[in-house]
């Protein structure tokens, strides 16, 4: 069951990721009102963002075995890590990916 939680954690995180990649390209800053409106989209997707940032070390601690000592800041330290730089790459790439479709597009 562990198991099946992490690995739904991580593609629910690379999901919002993407929309969040998706509703930053979309940016439109013709109206305040419009600019308000995407940002009150952004909010639930950062919230998700970030449970799952705090949710996937927690599901690799318990895959480890739920330690106790030392391990647990090895542990945290290292997938927390982890997970923030798969955050930003991701992130990164949608951004980039989105900018060259547009770029070929006409």
């Amino acid at each position: 069951m562990n198991w099946f939680l992490l690995i739904l954690g991580i593609i629910l995180l690379l999901l919002t990721i993407k929309g969040i990649a998706f509703l930053e390209k979309k940016k439109t800053t013709k109206s305040l009102s419009n600019e308000i409106k995407q940002n009150s989209l952004m909010v639930p997707l950062v919230i998700v963002l970030m449970f799952l940032i705090t949710f996937i070390p927690y599901q690799i601690w318990n895959l480890f075995g739920n330690p106790v000592g030392w391990e647990i800041l090895y542990i945290f330290g290292f997938s927390g890590v982890i997970t923030i730089v798969l955050c930003f790459w991701f992130y990164g790439y949608q951004i980039e990916h989105k900018s060259t479709n547009e770029k070929w597009r006409y």
